[in-house]
């Protein structure tokens, strides 16, 4: 078997596309795989799926790939534009990479691994990568993490503040309870903070939503019976707030504006 299929067959390239050549360069620990495409193909236009014919071609670029033995995987290739008729010239979608990365879909999901139990510098130094290189893949995947979080339900989430630093410093933050998960985080403790999470959402997520545990605090409350339907009905208090503001709730001192027992002074005494 040539080194050409050996590496088709490892790499899993599929026509159109194949490979022209495999450079093996062990002065500098690489093996550069060069990639081309067969001729008279009809690319998708990434906008509407149509199929178009070849426009030209970008310069040639390369991608990181997962290392082959000891040595560093480098594909090259010159990536195609199509034409389309309605939305013009676009470029190809590649099966090896998203659009703007320098790495292959493969190695960016290993750097993920990674990230999962090491520091953004501490993968850069075990892969070779600059920190920014290791922080653009992450970026990437959380952002292909909101995309799939459009189309997910969140029946059961959590909306807690957390303090940090001296003084009353505060960060808001959503849980999704049934996968364990923090769904958005904000600065401070205000209305205003959970904003950004209900415009993540759709009208049916938000309808969607089966209950709500927080604690007694006014701009939360505020904010979940302004966003989603039929709140009053789902929010749940944790016991522990109920059971400490009771108590201040029906002393004789009234609690201060925005405090959480002022709101079950309100309606519940």
């Amino acid at each position: 078997m040539h080194d050409r299929q050996v590496f088709s067959k490892l790499l899993g390239v599929e026509p159109p596309w194949e490979i022209e050549r495999v450079d093996l360069r062990l002065e500098e620990g690489a093996v550069h795989v060069f990639l081309r495409h067969r001729r008279g193909v009809n690319w998708p236009c990434p906008q509407c799926g149509r199929r178009c014919k070849l426009h030209d071609h970008q310069p040639e670029r390369s991608w990181r790939h997962l290392d082959v033995f000891q040595y560093q995987t480098i594909l090259h290739a010159e990536p195609p534009r199509c034409q389309c008729e309605e939305h013009g010239v676009q470029a190809v979608s590649l099966p090896w990479a998203e659009k703007g990365s320098r790495f292959t879909a493969l190695f960016e999901r290993w750097a993920i691994m990674w990230l999962q139990m090491a520091s953004q510098s501490a993968v850069a130094r075990q892969l070779g990568l600059s920190w920014d290189g290791v922080h653009g893949i992450q970026q990437r995947a959380v952002k292909r993490g909101l995309e799939r979080r459009k189309i997910e339900s969140v029946p059961v989430i959590g909306i807690d503040e957390k303090s940090f630093g001296k003084g009353q410093q505060y960060l808001t933050l959503v849980y999704d309870h049934a996968n364990s998960r923090v769904l958005y985080i904000a600065d401070e403790r205000k209305e205003s903070s959970l904003q950004g999470f209900w415009a993540m959402l759709t009208a049916d997520q938000k309808a969607g939503i089966e209950a709500i545990s927080m604690d007694m605090w006014d701009p939360f409350v505020n904010s979940v019976t302004a966003n989603v339907p039929d709140a009053e009905e789902k929010i749940v208090f944790d016991k522990y707030h109920i059971a400490s503001h009771l108590g201040n709730a029906c002393s004789h001192k009234p609690a201060p504006k925005g405090h959480p027992s002022s709101w079950v002074q309100h309606h519940a005494c």
